[in-house]
């Protein structure tokens, strides 16, 4: 079977993510505090560089010659020369007909891949097989949907500052459009705020959004749950897999408030809760998955 001796590190791979600290910025109002902010990665990163060579899994050598796609009972299969990968979990890759180009793309990751196997170089393979363990089971569902519809009662979106006025027009620029949008798209109130904590949405709101993505396909739903924990905004994450922007759209709503803190005070070492290169990366792999799915 695929992946047998390299299948576990495989595993640890996919779910190994970047750590990444809490900036030290100037005391003031509601936009730093923000930036302050601490993801879960943050709280859980390593103090020390031992910390992380114990944790970094083991390096799998490259064992195949070619990737291709091939078909499978009417869906499409990810080959490795003649054997079909699987999931952590040990269950088939399967991408519907109507998705050959994300096929294709899955393919092509592991044809790139050098002597080794890259870290966080199989983003879309990651995705495709959260889709297929994670999210098939409708209690599954509920419980990411849930989870992500949290994102939505604190969305940076949603809350607009008053100064500094570098942040005003980015927010402007990058926030309103989505806020017009999904008022329009899904016919709900989506409240804005200057006031970090008094930003409250109506339970209608996020009764309509929970229907809405509750329709999505496994793969579609892992898109999101990518695109969202990626740029910390539920709806700069369905924006995305919905296509009403690009990933760097995206990218650039998730870091209004970097851009802005370094318009003001310059660049700063370890600013960003996720590196903005790898922040590309998921979105972008979100945005691939969720096409035609």
């Amino acid at each position: 079977m695929l992946l047998q001796r390299g299948g576990r590190a495989f595993g640890a791979a996919l779910r190994c993510m970047p750590r990444t600290r809490a900036v030290q910025l100037p005391a003031a109002g509601n936009w730093q505090l923000r930036l302050l902010g601490t993801s879960h990665a943050a709280r859980d990163a390593p103090t020390a560089a031992g910390d992380t060579a114990a944790r970094k899994p083991p390096a799998v050598r490259r064992f195949w010659r070619h990737a291709s796609v091939g078909e499978q009972d009417g869906d499409l299969v990810i080959r490795l020369d003649a054997r079909a990968i699987k999931t952590p979990d040990g269950r088939l890759v399967r991408i519907p007909a109507a998705q050959r180009t994300l096929a294709w793309l899955v393919a092509g990751e592991w044809e790139s891949q050098k002597e080794f196997l890259g870290p966080h170089s199989l983003p879309l393979t990651s995705l495709v097989s959260r889709a297929i363990d994670g999210l098939s089971e409708p209690a599954a569902r509920a419980d990411v949907i849930a989870k992500l519809l949290k994102y939505f009662h604190t969305d940076s979106v949603c809350l607009h500052d008053e100064h500094p006025r570098a942040l005003v027009a980015l927010q402007q620029q990058h926030y309103a459009p989505l806020v017009a949008w999904a008022r329009a798209a899904y016919g709900i109130d989506v409240a804005t705020t200057t006031d970090m904590f008094a930003l409250r949405q109506a339970p209608a709101a996020t009764d309509a959004l929970r229907a809405a993505v509750g329709k999505f396909s496994p793969l579609k739903l892992a898109a999101l749950e990518r695109a969202v924990m990626a740029a910390k905004s539920f709806l700069i994450g369905l924006a995305l897999v919905e296509q009403r922007i690009s990933a760097e759209d995206a990218a650039q709503a998730a870091l209004v408030e970097a851009t802005a803190q370094t318009q003001l005070w310059g660049e700063l070492e370890n600013a960003h809760d996720l590196d903005n290169a790898a922040m590309r990366q998921i979105l972008g792999a979100s945005a691939c998955a969720a096409m035609d799915a």
